[in-house]
């Protein structure tokens, strides 16, 4: 879930998300 929402917001919590991606 979290990798959606990362991929999905990733340019607003591309901080969170970024290494995720």
């Amino acid at each position: 879930a979290l990798n959606v929402s990362g991929v999905k917001n990733r340019k607003s919590s591309r901080s969170k998300y970024g290494t995720k991606k």
